[in-house]
Formats: C-alpha cells, structure tokens, sequence
C-alpha cells in the first residue's frame, strides 16, 4: 500500500531514485515507538540474568522441573497463536502510509525549487542602474573611494593591477597604522593623564584638578619629570651632611676627578682594558686625606667600573665618599659636575680637574690641571700635594681667589713649584743680606771698619 501511494506521488522520478526512497520508508516504517525488535540472544550475551524487554509480557511459563522419562499419561497442551501481533502492524501500516505521503511531497518540493534555480541560472545578469543601488552600498563605495580603497577591475593589464594592488595596500596599511596610533593615544593620555589616588583610592587634589586640560598639564609634568631623572643628578644632596662633634669634620672639601688626574686608562693586545695608575698618588693621598680634607672623588665614570678602580688605588680608606656618573648633569653632551648639591660650602670646595666643560656651573672652585695620559716620569702630584697642603696651612676662610689665581696658568702645580722655588731663593738671599748686614753692624768692635775705609 506504502508504495504504490509513493508511486502515484512521485511521478516522472526515475527508478533508481524510487528505490531509494522505498527503502527509506520501509525503514522509517520500522521504527515506531514502543515496538522494539531485537534478538534475545544478543540481549543474553551481554546482560545474562537480566530479563529481556523484549520479551512477550502475557505469556506464562510455568515452573518445570528436569526428569528422565516423561509421564504416559502426559498430555502437551498446545500453544495459540498470539493474535495481538496484527494490531501493531495495523499501525505499521497507517505509520509508513502517511510517512510515504510526507517523503512524496518533500521530493516535490525539492523538484520545484531545482527547476526555479535553473531558470533563474539561464537567464542573463542584467546590471543595476546607479540610481537603485541601497544607501549602504553607496556610502560604503563612497567612504572607500575617499579613502583610495576601491575594488581593482578585472579588464585591465597585469602589470596595472599589480601596482594598484600594491598602492592600495599601502594606503590600507597606512590608513590601520593612523588609526591604531590614535587609538594608542588616546589610552595613553587616559591612562597617564588621570588624577593620582591615595591608598585609600581618593583622589589627589593637584594644581590641575579644576582645568580641562589637566591630563595633557599632567602628562607633560611626567615627561619633564623623565627628562630630569635622565638629565640631572640622581639627588638633591650628593653629600651628608657635615659630622658632628666630638667627630673631626675638615675644614675645607677636596673634590677631585678620578679619570686622567689620578689614573689613566690604557689598553693593550695583551693586557686588555686597564687603569694606569699616577706617579706619586700614595703619597698625595697622605698628605690631602682625612683628616686634612674632606676627600670626594667625583668622576663621571659609570660606578660599575670605577669602584673598584677606587678601592685599588685606596687601599687604606682615606677616601671620605665616592659620587659617579649618576650623580653629573648632562647637557649638551658633558657630564658636568654640580657643586652646589654637595651640601658643602662652596668657599671652602676645591674641585681638582682637566676638563673644563665638566664645572662650568661653578668656575671659581676649579683648579684645572692639565690631561695626564699615562706619563710615568710625571710628578705633578707632588707639586699638587704641597700647593693643597699650603692652603690647607694658611687656614683661609675663601680658597677661590688663591684658586682663581692659579687656574689662570696653564700648569697651576708647576707655576705654584716655580714660585716656591723662586721663594726659596729670595728667602735665602734675605737671609744672607741679614747675616751680612749684620757682620758689618758688629765688625767695628774688632777693626773690620777701619780696614775697610783704607
């Protein structure tokens, strides 16, 4: 019955197709629920001991037991037929007849829908005028033709499609680099240009709290706060401050250069990078170091080199402190040395160096020697030593006229050994004038007067 309403359904489909949809509808005639068929032997093979759902819920067994031989007169009661078995295949029937039914007006659906594709497939693609196209393709094309992002076309050469390809990617690529780059700003100005919290998340009043452009005030307070943590010294006071009694506190700073003063770096094939250390530097030490000054070395060395540079040349510790490069201004491409944070008073602060650029902030306190570069017959540190101990001896309130005065020569230790020299000799030709004005003031009491005037 199933099939022939299939047959009378489907029409021109042809046989193959129809076998295929019989056999779908026997099947799905098969299956209907509450009807199960399986094989109870399946069932006892994997779940022994359990009573099949399969089984027939009406039959009923009685208990037998096993015997040899059966009774004579046993009679065997004959089992019927179970005439409940039409009824579920009545509805079996009525289930695959009205599912044929569906599958047929399904399969005519579907053939409708193909014929109107084909149709549609024949017939030629007539263009769009400009004036129907939607407002959103409109202003799409017209944002992209703004921006130079405009579809390439099929009927022009190979080598013209490449470069506007290329162009076209290029202007994609910078229009996505812009955008991002604003994006970027923006947050950076939100996330930096926002008022501070204390720890208890309220917000600091600043001096930009009530202007409008705060953020950008505070954004540009942060880049000059970096620029200075580069630029200037690492803190407002270099030194502590002065000890205090019953502890010796010198009475004048002695700031000096470690580099081209002290030592002199060298490099050889076989020794490698080195310092060179000056002639007579043990006994500058002794004579400039605690408790005569308040001895600093100030180098514009990075610290991770030179301190141990510093402990190498001063074994005994006459060293007070040490200030490296994080301690200097830079500007203009020197590392200049700033006394006025040395928490010391600048009339009493000698500053030893070759390199003029290095304390153009304070002139007066520099007694500029010249670039030692590794001359082992030097004894510049002598002369230095006893022109520091001099000062040290006159016990002057204001060493930067005597410094001034010296720093006006070219070589202050040798023109300071000049005149000491030329000291000397007058020292000693008083001292002769002296003894001979006194030969001649005693000499009439035994004659020499009398020889003299004959």
């Amino acid at each position: 019955m199933s099939s022939r309403l299939i047959v009378r359904s489907v029409g021109k489909i042809s046989s193959r197709r129809l076998s295929e949809l019989l056999l779908k509808s026997n099947v799905a005639a098969a299956i209907v629920p509450g009807r199960f068929y399986s094989d109870e032997s399946v069932v006892e093979k994997f779940a022994p001991g359990i009573r099949s759902p399969f089984d027939n819920p009406r039959r009923v067994h009685k208990a037998s037991y096993p015997t040899d031989k059966l009774e004579k007169d046993a009679k065997v009661e004959k089992v019927k037929p179970d005439t409940l078995k039409s009824e579920p295949i009545q509805k079996e029937e009525l289930g695959s007849t009205v599912l044929a039914e569906e599958v047929a007006k399904k399969i005519e659906d579907i053939n409708k829908a193909a014929e109107t594709l084909k149709s549609d497939a024949q017939e030629p693609v007539q263009a769009q005028p400009a004036g129907v196209q939607t407002a959103s393709t409109s202003f799409g094309s017209s944002i992209l033709s703004r921006l130079g992002i405009e579809r390439i076309p099929d009927d022009i050469p190979e080598d013209e499609k490449k470069k506007q390809k290329t162009a076209r990617n290029t202007r994609l690529g910078i229009l996505c680099l812009t955008f991002g780059t604003f994006c970027g700003l923006v947050w950076f100005c939100f996330h930096y240009g926002r008022a501070r919290r204390d720890e208890a998340g309220n917000v600091i009043v600043d001096a930009y709290s009530t202007s409008v452009l705060a953020p950008f005030y505070r954004i540009a307070d942060g880049f000059r706060d970096w620029m200075n943590y580069a630029v200037e010294p690492s803190r407002e006071k270099l030194l502590p401050d002065p000890l205090k009694p019953p502890y010796i506190q010198p009475k004048y700073t002695l700031v000096i250069e470690m580099k081209n003063v002290l030592v002199a770096p060298e490099w050889t094939y076989k020794t490698g990078y080195r310092f060179k250390k000056r002639p007579a530097l043990d006994y500058f030490l002794d004579v400039v170091g605690y408790p005569n000054f308040e001895l600093v070395i100030y180098t514009s060395e990075p610290p991770m080199s030179a301190f141990s540079v510093v402990d190498s040349i001063d074994p005994k510790q006459r060293i007070m402190y040490r200030l490296f490069r994080d301690c200097t201004k830079y500007q203009d491409g020197h590392h200049i040395k700033d006394l006025g944070r040395l928490n010391r008073d600048l009339s009493k602060v000698i500053f030893i160096d070759f390199d003029a650029q290095s304390a153009k902030l304070n002139p007066e306190n520099v007694l500029r020697l010249p670039k030692w570069d590794g001359d082992m017959d030097d004894t510049a540190l002598v002369d230095l030593a006893e022109l520091l101990k001099t000062i040290h001896l006159s016990d002057t309130d204001d060493v930067r006229p005597t410094l001034q005065y010296y720093s006006s020569f070219d070589n202050p230790p040798a023109e300071f050994r000049r005149r000491a020299i030329e000291l000397a000799e007058w020292e000693k030709q008083k001292q002769q004038q002296k003894n001979e004005s006194s030969l001649k003031k005693y000499g009439g009491f035994f004659g020499f007067r009398r020889h003299q005037n004959v």
